[in-house]
């Protein structure tokens, strides 16, 4: 049994990835955020302010009691920033990656959302592989430009994507 077990942390244990039940997706809530921004600073992604951030939505990517990967989405009515995914290292290279992000454009289209915009500075070829596209800075809504991502937490040579959901 791995020693994390039941605890409700992040799981960095390479025995959990072989002992514990197939990861599954689920909505994040206020009790994750402890173990979110672990995750977060584990993978080397910005965290300040992400408890401020209003409307915040979270999935998560649980094994067991074990939480092992995130991303988060911030609205602007139909437009959306998509932000925080990040998978574990002991669960890296197995398509989880790929599952959150899909299940957090199945629920953003289902709530009306048509355009998702993100930087990164690390995951250009991933998301490229999904769909995404680089996107100059100037035409990405003015509302998530005013973001705390855009204005001071990701530096000026994160790459902008961004993604129309109406013809995914």
């Amino acid at each position: 049994m791995c020693p994390c077990e039941g605890r409700g942390s992040l799981c960095q244990e390479a025995a959990c990835v072989v002992t514990s039940s197939p990861p599954s997706i689920r909505w994040g809530h206020g009790a994750d955020l402890a173990a979110v921004v672990t995750l977060l600073k584990g993978v080397g992604l910005p965290t300040d302010g992400l408890a401020g951030v209003p409307d915040l939505r979270l999935w998560v990517l649980e094994t067991g009691q074990s939480l092992c990967g995130v991303i988060g989405m911030e609205r602007f009515g139909a437009c959306a920033l998509l932000r925080s995914l990040a998978v574990a290292p002991g669960f890296q290279k197995r398509g989880l990656g790929r599952r959150l992000v899909a299940r957090l454009e199945a629920d953003a289209l289902a709530d009306w959302v048509v355009q998702l915009v993100l930087l990164t500075e690390t995951a250009e070829a991933f998301f490229c592989s999904i769909g995404y596209e680089a996107t100059d800075r100037r035409f990405v809504p003015e509302d998530i430009k005013q973001t705390a991502e855009f204005r001071s937490l990701c530096p000026a040579s994160a790459v902008c994507m961004s993604k129309s959901l109406e013809s995914a």
